[in-house]
């Protein structure tokens, strides 16, 4: 049976911020204290926009244990401060239920309480303020009494003019009234009228209060928009002062060179984790394509059996071999065009443009490769189209099995799906339409690919955005998207100079899968329904190097080509990273980004990785010749 004095959790009530109409419920057993906060560690945590009010670490509410559990509220040196029940707290002070908690002047309120509660455990005593019920009354008794005494109405200036002219009773005399008569008449008619006087002075003392008190109100509002006015521009200057300390410390630090704790510092910020589904589309009809699955009888003798593989067809004529495309799903048993990942990108202007790589924010215009479901089979069915096309045989040539991992069939990883590819009957091999995929020719598709998805959440924080694809380049592995924010977001300084010298230091930004996440875990109440709410909070991951080699762009010398093997990139010694990486910035010393992350290789048991110059990049961001 449990203890009536047993506390089995806090109640946190939203009042106004991002959460409000919200309700926070904490379990008590092991607390200790509860943290307040934008910070993603806190217990109760304020991550939106609007809530920039609060601090990293704001307050903290402290559990005294004991016979009798009680609670503490503290400021943790705050900018706007903490607020109990209106009035600002400059230490320690008792936290009983049903106190309001303000982070801010007319901040971020909630009311704290706690459940069951125990018999010792008391809200404040209520003090009646001056628009309670019992003042209201007074008035209106008093308004009561004005009216029945005088006519009040106000003056240009705002001062209360009160006609006091009163009718006096005077009762006719009849005719042989005696004295002791008209004596006690007279003497009524004075207590009446004095009765009259005293309603008239008590309603137009009634009028002076009520506007001495509407006076009184005024003045106080007004001091209030004084103090939020001036709160607001001290704010205002601190924030201007922060900006030149970082601007200034920046640029001390490129003076000198930066490390890399100081470049993660500085601008891990403006960098985030994107995650991406795409699908590929005929151009035609704006259906999904698929590669065609075909059951066939593998193994001999007793051995036998059906196996399910993907179908290529060789054209006609000799030609070459292809994938047989199809427009239907079959129930889901053809093979998806499309996949999805993760990836890297980073700000490069204030309205939530952002730079990544082409695999990752369009990867149907470069080489399926590994992402290429067709090969998880290993194996797949290769039919002969010419064979279909004789229409004297009775029986056609069955398929043949194919391996699709040998070097003789790498081209069929190597398809470009952007660049095109036949549609054929479901049924038979035979052309409906599309073209012979040839991705070294800019020729007409008959395909286009479209993210189904593209999120993207920033470093160090809950929040995520939709984003859509801008642009990419078709020189290099670079791709601009935008991101949908109505916050202003910090962008990276892209370097203006593309000299790049072997042996410079390099540092790199990224969310590779190796990075190890914050999970964030809430519960919260909406319209009586309670939710469990699991976040991923991405952090940086850091790591540096040096350039090892510079593979130059194509050129021309003389009539003599040049060029390097793996495209214009430039190979560095960070190793320690790798995929999810792609699409992140590469820093100089002086924090500027001078690359994009795009691939890692390996050969003979050494490891690299590559960027592509920040001038694919640069270039996506102008629309217009100068």
């Amino acid at each position: 049976m449990s203890n009536n004095n047993e506390i089995e959790r806090i109640i946190i009530r939203h009042i106004s911020g991002s959460k409000a109409n919200q309700v926070e419920q904490i379990p008590f057993e092991g607390l200790t204290e509860l943290t307040i906060g934008r910070d993603p560690s806190s217990k109760i945590m304020f991550d939106s926009p609007r809530d920039d009010i609060a601090s990293r670490r704001h307050a903290v509410i402290r559990v005294m244990r004991g016979d009798k559990n009680s609670f503490r509220l503290a400021d943790l040196g705050s900018s706007n401060g903490t607020f109990l029940n209106g009035e600002r707290i400059t230490e320690e002070k008792e936290l009983l239920p049903e106190d309001s908690i303000e982070l801010g002047k007319n901040g971020l309120k909630f009311v704290f309480d706690v459940q069951p509660r125990p018999p010792y455990l008391v809200s404040r005593t209520r003090t009646i303020a001056v628009n309670d019920p019992a003042a209201t009354r007074l008035v209106k008794a008093a308004e009561v009494a004005v009216a029945v005494t005088s006519i009040q109405e106000a003056d240009g200036n705002g001062d209360i003019k009160v006609d006091s002219s009163i009718q006096k009773f005077e009762p006719p005399l009849k005719p042989g009234v005696g004295k002791e008569t008209v004596m006690r008449l007279l003497g009524e008619e004075r207590r009446a009228t004095s009765r009259v006087w005293i309603s008239s002075l008590a309603g137009v003392a009634a009028v002076v209060a009520l506007a001495g008190g509407a006076f009184y109100w005024k003045h106080q509002r007004d001091l209030k928009n004084e103090e939020a006015l001036l709160v607001s521009k001290i704010d205002q200057n601190a924030d201007v002062i922060e900006e030149k300390n970082q601007e200034e410390q920046r640029r001390q630090a490129e003076a000198r060179g930066l490390s890399s704790q100081e470049v993660v510092t500085l601008f891990g910020n403006a960098t985030a984790q994107i995650n991406r589904s795409w699908r590929l589309y005929d151009k035609a009809t704006g259906d999904p394509v698929f590669q065609l699955t075909f059951g066939g009888v593998v193994g001999e003798g007793g051995h036998r059996q059906i196996k399910i593989f993907p179908a290529y067809v060789r054209l006609a004529g000799n030609g070459p071999i292809v994938r047989w495309l199809t427009l239907e799903h079959d129930n889901r048993s053809n093979i998806e065009i499309g996949g999805s990942g993760s990836g890297t990108g980073f700000v490069v202007d204030e309205q939530g443009f952002m730079l990544t790589n082409k695999h990752v924010a369009a990867p149907w215009n470069l080489s399926f490769g590994q992402a290429d479901p067709a090969n998880g089979y290993g194996y797949g069915w290769l039919f002969e189209e010419a064979d279909y096309f004789d229409t004297k045989k009775k029986h056609h040539k069955p398929p043949t099995l194919i391996d699709l991992t040998n070097d003789q069939n790498a081209f069929l990883r190597g398809w470009v799906p952007a660049s095109g590819g036949v549609v054929f009957d479901r049924n038979v091999p035979i052309p409906i339409g599309g073209n012979i995929p040839d991705p070294s020719k800019n020729t007409e598709r008959t395909f286009f690919g479209r993210n189904d998805s593209l999120e993207v959440r920033f470093a160090n924080s809950r929040g995520k955005a939709s984003a859509t694809l801008v642009r990419f380049s078709d020189e290099s592995d670079a791709a601009l998207i935008k991101v949908d924010t109505p916050q202003k977001l910090k962008a990276l300084n892209i370097a203006n100079d593309d000299t790049i010298g072997t042996g410079e230091p390099v540092i790199a930004i990224g969310f590779p899968g190796v990075a190890e996440p914050i999970l964030a875990v809430s519960t919260t109440i909406e319209n009586g329904q309670r939710r469990d709410i699991n976040d991923i909070i991405p952090v940086p991951f850091v790591t540096e190097g040096i350039v090892s080699l510079i593979s130059p762009a194509v050129r021309t010398v003389n009539e003599v080509t040049f060029g390097g093997a793996r495209g214009d990139v430039f190979q560095m010694s960070i190793n320690s990273t790798g995929a999810g990486n792609s699409g992140g910035p590469v820093f100089n010393k002086k924090g500027q980004v001078i690359g994009i992350f795009t691939y890692t290789s390996s050969l003979g048991g050494a490891n690299t990785t590559e960027a592509i110059p920040i001038k694919y990049g640069r270039n996506l961001l102008l629309s217009q010749a100068p």
